[in-house]
């Protein structure tokens, strides 16, 4: 009884909410820059798969969050255009694993994305990137706060990796538009 009684309480506590700028990845000590087909030519598209707080007060993150982190990532990247941009980046939160408790918090996130020349229709770039991100004791006594620290430090190595991966892209020639 104890020990329900413990973990309806435990439950019932709400996680701190996730910080988009905590998402923001540093991007130092990368490569130089993107080929300059891309650079100030990326618009992302409103992503999906973010779920927010879920019914069992695990934290998660959601779409507004999300895509806030990566309009910020590729603003910092040199390589995002608010709107109208070459090239439109969708995003989706495939998979953002939770454990529910334990001294070192391990989360996975998986995101697909897909790069796509609006002048051409072609698609440039298709893949999922995976990557962890861990919060231990050293970080926060509280497992709800633990979480939401792994939860940000996942997204921001995606986001990083993602722009590992369009810095290396070739440049493309520019194309005209279609009559």
């Amino acid at each position: 009884m104890a020990s329900a009684l413990a973990m309806a309480l435990l439950g019932a506590c709400a996680p701190p909410p996730v910080q988009p700028s905590a998402m923001v990845p540093d991007l130092a000590g990368l490569a130089p820059g993107p080929a300059p087909a891309y650079r100030q030519s990326i618009t992302a598209a409103p992503v999906a798969g973010g779920r927010g707080v879920s019914p069992l007060w695990t934290a998660r993150i959601d779409n507004a969050q999300f895509q806030a982190s990566l309009v910020s990532t590729l603003a910092n990247a040199g390589l995002g255009q608010a709107a109208g941009g070459r090239y439109r980046l969708d995003a989706t939160l495939a998979k953002l694993e939770r454990p529910f408790a334990g001294y070192g918090m391990t989360v996975e996130a998986v995101v697909a994305y897909r790069l796509t020349d609006t002048v051409t229709g072609a698609v440039v770039y298709d893949a999922s990137l995976a990557t962890p991100g861990t919060a231990t004791l050293d970080d926060a006594i509280d497992n709800n706060t633990r979480l939401v620290l792994a939860n940000e430090r996942a997204v921001q190595v995606n986001l990083r990796r993602l722009v590992e991966v369009l810095y290396a892209l070739p440049d493309r020639p520019v194309a005209s538009s279609r009559r």
